[in-house]
């Protein structure tokens, strides 16, 4: 089996579930897609199988996708969650979005997105490129780091610390253009951690996940830990030790994301 050995599609629609499951295995044949359609039924298979992604709409009949995704931070391990509804991009802008949805699709964007979004993170097959803004206290780590990005057309700007890298960032509008997505160490020198980052990002700038997704390096074993960082702002995790193949995998399909989610807005 695979990392995404168990995917869970949750929609009130059976046709949206079977289109769901037939686009997911056309990509990846070795796993298991498992179907819900309300809350109460997801929450059942949360509790009973150890799922590795989650794909919901936030329109149920006994409840909202939101209530699913939370259920899953709170009893599961870490993993990817996407989130398809047809009222995502008013959700992210007023906020009211949880923070434990790592990606958002917007139904408006069809089967053409879905697609998108599998291919992108189950089975990535191109190479796109980026720049991106590194945050590592580690000179020796950054370097190596760097060429291993570079290796797959990924430029990068590197800093050292929280406040180079918001110098950097520059305002709300210049961040959004320059970057396409923030690495990030957690825990950096001088007691500085991502957590300031990450709140400077989306709480004073107010910049959301689609607009600069932000990929977060963490050596934190604990599991509570990690689903703060992605509460207080962060789309994905990498854990440590890194692997690269990984690390490149997860800030590549942000990369993707974020652009495809660009031009469906034009």
């Amino acid at each position: 089996m695979t990392e995404f050995s168990n995917i869970l599609v949750v929609d009130a629609s059976k046709l949206a579930r079977m289109l769901m499951k037939k686009t997911i295995l056309k990509h990846k044949q070795d796993c298991n897609v498992h179907v819900a359609g309300s809350v109460e039924d997801a929450v059942k298979l949360i509790d009973n199988t150890a799922i590795d992604m989650l794909i919901t709409s936030l329109v149920l009949p006994d409840g909202d996708g939101v209530e699913i995704c939370n259920h899953v931070r709170a009893n599961q391990h870490y993993i990817p969650i996407l989130v398809v509804s047809g009222d995502v991009d008013n959700r992210v802008q007023e906020r009211l979005m949880g923070a434990d949805v790592t990606d958002y699709l917007d139904k408006s964007h069809g089967k053409t997105g879905l697609q998108f979004f599998i291919q992108g993170i189950l089975s990535p097959k191109n190479q796109v490129d980026g720049h991106v803004l590194y945050v590592e206290d580690s000179r020796v780590v950054a370097h190596a780091t760097k060429k291993v990005m570079a290796n797959h057309g990924l430029t990068a700007d590197h800093v050292l610390t929280i406040t180079d890298a918001i110098e950097l960032l520059g305002t709300e509008k210049e961040a959004v253009e320059k970057y396409d997505v923030v690495l990030t160490d957690y825990y950096l020198k001088d007691n500085e951690t991502a957590q300031w980052l990450i709140e400077y990002i989306r709480e004073i700038q107010q910049i959301n996940k689609i607009e600069l997704p932000l990929v977060v390096m963490t050596g934190d074993e604990n599991e509570k830990n990690q689903k703060q960082i992605l509460k207080s702002g962060a789309n994905d995790l990498v854990l440590k030790p890194v692997d690269n193949d990984v690390l490149i995998k997860k800030v590549q399909f942000q990369i993707r994301f974020k652009k495809f989610q660009s031009q469906h807005k034009k």
